[in-house]
């Protein structure tokens, strides 16, 4: 599924919505284990957006191997949690938002996910909402691979 939001003062909702969709950390909560890859653009955002630094000191007690990319602009949470840390300040770091989730290969209830998304303009996103497994495949790999 592809999409288009704008963040404040543009829209007061469509980002938030948007912020509410992609927590697919929820799922990797949820599963028994697996990988997750999350950029965060800026990693100060680790603990400046409503629970996601409580979401991902749950995720960094959980068996899923979580994995945080953005620039490391400020001290952040990242520095702080038992997750892998990606930080550099070039522009894959600064301008995507991609949430992936694999769950691991026993676990039969829980189904990879991805959200894609790049910055338009002020923000202004553009992206993509995926369950197909082939397509979340590739873009963990991409991941895994660039970064």
């Amino acid at each position: 599924m592809e999409f288009t939001v704008r963040g404040y003062p543009e829209s007061n909702k469509e980002k938030l919505l948007l912020i509410l969709m992609s927590r697919i950390e929820f799922d990797a909560l949820s599963a028994e284990g697996g990988e997750l890859h999350s950029t965060f653009q800026r990693l100060s955002r680790l603990d400046d957006e409503y629970g996601t630094q409580q979401v991902y000191e749950w995720l960094a007690a959980s068996r899923t191997a979580t994995h945080v990319y953005g620039v490391n602009d400020a001290p952040s949470a990242a520095n702080g949690l038992d997750v892998t840390v990606h930080a550099d300040d070039s522009e894959p770091y600064r301008r995507p938002w991609v949430l992936v989730f694999t769950p691991s290969a026993t676990d039969s209830d829980a189904r990879p996910v991805a959200l894609v998304a790049v910055t338009t303009g002020g923000n202004r996103w553009r992206g993509m909402w995926t369950y197909d497994h082939d397509r979340v495949t590739r873009i963990r790999s991409f991941m895994r691979q660039r970064f």
